[in-house]
């Protein structure tokens, strides 16, 4: 078996498990750009298996000519970056890392609540402007006794209302599947619907999937019912929330924070315009050092256990 990986900084340890399973692992070059649509068509057909990112997309003709088996590994929880053919589905494995980015995503949603809850960035802002903590808009508050509402139970989801109940939060979550769940109500999570969770939580953070049931969930409507000075953080894709409407209401709302962990956008960037309590980061929420690591290594067993089945 060959292998190609894209990411230049591919760990030795993981390079070692696919190395020592027998495959033939080639990296792309340190320093060279990743490969665009046409180069990776061309590794998709000599490699039996290609390790990539969320920023590869892989698309239907890249499978034009494909008649044996491929794996598809990719350093990333989504899959939305990935489409196959109907027809070749069927020779297509593709592995993910769900697990991996759970610890990093959780500590920078906790990590916005609280900068936001404390006033950190309006503090910062006004001490250079020579102001004291009479000019805040509104006093620092504790995330204890907050209502924190979680939009999903998959692993992040969990990681963050741990952390919610830790910091002695009521914890409240919506779910498809509420029922499979038992051991996060016997820890004192209430589920609810989404329209409850919009009304009654302080910090309010959505981790779902980009897919057909959740483009959209975060609506308008939905914003409309939030509290006045909520925190509202996501890290889910673009597409799940109207950004432009968290926006709106953080524009009429100067104590309601929208916090948001996207890929690059220009017209979000416009909307967001200056505004003081509207965060943005690129993409980085889960991009830490220790989920590269982890999701390297979840990569690379992954694939060494399927070159032994």
């Amino acid at each position: 078996m060959r292998a190609y990986c894209i990411f230049d900084d591919f760990t030795k340890e993981a390079a070692d498990i696919v190395t020592a399973s027998g495959i033939d692992l080639d990296i792309h070059p340190l320093g060279v750009p990743r490969p665009d649509h046409d180069q990776m068509k061309r590794i998709m057909r000599e490699y039996d298996c290609v390790i990539i990112g969320t920023t590869q997309k892989i698309t239907p003709d890249m499978f034009e000519g494909i008649d044996s088996p491929r794996i598809i590994a990719t350093a990333s929880v989504g899959l939305d970056h990935i489409q196959i053919p109907e027809e070749k589905k069927a020779l297509v494995t593709v592995i993910n890392t769900p697990k991996a980015n759970a610890q990093s995503v959780a500590e920078y949603t906790m990590g916005c609540a609280l900068s936001c809850v404390k006033r950190l960035a309006e503090g910062n802002r006004l001490y250079r402007e020579g102001k004291n903590n009479k000019a805040l808009l509104q006093k620092p508050e504790d995330l204890a006794g907050k209502i924190l509402g979680v939009v999903g139970a998959g692993n992040i989801s969990l990681r963050i209302m741990d952390y919610g109940l830790f910091f002695g939060m009521e914890v409240l979550c919506w779910t498809h599947n509420p029922d499979r769940h038992a051991e996060l109500k016997e820890k004192g999570v209430r589920f609810c619907t989404l329209e409850e969770l919009a009304e009654q939580a302080d910090v309010i953070s959505v981790n779902l999937p980009n897919n057909d049931g959740t483009r959209g969930i975060i609506s308008e409507g939905l914003i409309g019912r939030m509290k006045s000075d909520a925190v509202f953080i996501s890290v889910s894709r673009l597409p799940t929330v109207d950004a432009g409407a968290l926006i709106e209401k953080s524009r009429l709302n100067p104590n309601f924070y929208t916090c948001l962990d996207v890929d690059s956008d220009e017209d979000l960037i416009r909307q967001a315009g200056n505004l003081k309590n509207v965060f943005i980061t690129p993409h980085i929420a889960g991009g830490t050092v220790e989920t590269r690591n982890r999701m390297f290594r979840e990569i690379a067993i992954s694939v060494k256990h399927l070159k032994s089945e």
